[in-house]
């Protein structure tokens, strides 16, 4: 038997889709959906304007959601779609549609969307200056490649890793923990607007007005995107516990190839990276990251580490580099 495994939306993409970036954002709105489900709802029923709320619980099994589903789809305000886009738009980043898990559905951006072939560089913000060094010249070998570089903006290694990107004419996109109207840190505002001036593009899941201060689950949801929106990731420095770990988590979790720094110092502040580049039979692999019980399982029959790539020098970069290819 074929089985068809492309997602309902990619299926149905030659059917019109009537869903704005104002119906999502309504959805999203809504009480005890969610992300997912709102995803499923357009899926199953590409035409927002052919709305039955008896059908889509029927559907979707969402009878325990009825208060949360309306009758009727109210008039929305238009939203700027020269700042927001939407996961049924074709201009919506490939790799972020193709999320196997917990995908956003609606972005504010600034800058260049037509951006490809890109890869995640991230680690801690107390970077030492071993780090320091390996960046640059990982993305200095990634952009001879014309590789784009995916941060965050944070202090540290993802401050790092768009300066050098821009020092190397390379583009660069910065997934933010915070709305466009607050730029987080104040110190990386400048570093946001060269970003968009040299072609690159910056990135976020919340609306223009609507965080002050990032909660943590902010950041971890940021972190989920640079894993998501890059080819790999590459991961610089990470301690244990981090959120950088985190990163390293959601890339397993959308398969992307994960590429580690193997430090040359037995130093706390790269345990992550050990924990990442030792054999996972000699592993604890509760705690550390959160993987479901299959996951362990094929992870074990399947891989002797973590990492699918690590490198300790600088000619060894080139080979990892060489391999994505």
């Amino acid at each position: 038997m074929n089985v068809d495994n492309r997602s309902l939306f990619e299926q149905n993409e030659s059917q019109e889709m009537t869903w704005e970036s104002k119906h999502i954002r309504f959805f999203l709105s809504l009480p005890g959906l969610g992300r997912a489900r709102v995803r499923r709802i357009i899926e199953m029923n590409p035409d927002v304007y052919s709305w039955d709320r008896e059908s889509v619980m029927n559907q979707i099994g969402l009878e325990r959601l009825a208060d949360s589903l309306p009758q009727d789809i109210p008039e929305l305000a238009d939203l700027d779609d020269s700042e927001v886009v939407n996961f049924t738009e074709t201009r919506f980043p490939v790799n972020l549609k193709r999320m196997e898990k917990d995908g956003p559905l609606l972005l504010w951006y600034r800058g260049n969307l037509n951006i490809e072939k890109s890869l995640a560089v991230v680690g801690s913000r107390d970077m030492t200056e071993e780090t320091s060094s390996i960046v640059e010249s990982f993305i200095r070998k990634a952009s001879d490649r014309d590789y784009s570089i995916v941060s965050g903006l944070a202090l540290g290694v993802d401050t790092k890793a768009h300066i050098c990107a821009l020092e190397n004419n390379a583009k660069t996109i910065a997934i933010l923990p915070s709305p466009l109207d607050n730029i987080l840190p104040t110190s990386n505002r400048g570093l946001a607007g060269e970003i968009v001036e040299q072609g690159g593009l910056l990135l976020s899941e919340y609306e223009p007005g609507t965080v002050d201060s990032p909660s943590n689950n902010n950041y971890l949801m940021r972190n989920r995107l640079q894993a998501g929106m890059s080819d790999a990731v590459f991961i610089a420095q990470s301690g244990i516990p981090g959120g950088t770990m985190t990163t390293a988590n959601h890339a397993i979790d959308n398969r992307k190839t994960l590429i580690v720094y193997a430090p040359k110092t037995e130093s706390e502040k790269y345990k992550g990276n050990r924990y990442l580049t030792d054999e996972i039979s000699k592993l604890n692999l509760d705690g550390v990251l959160k993987l479901t019980k299959k996951q362990k399982e094929d992870i074990l029959s399947k891989n002797e580490k973590f990492a699918d790539y690590s490198f300790t020098n600088d000619e060894e970069i080139d080979l990892v580099l060489d391999r994505l290819i």
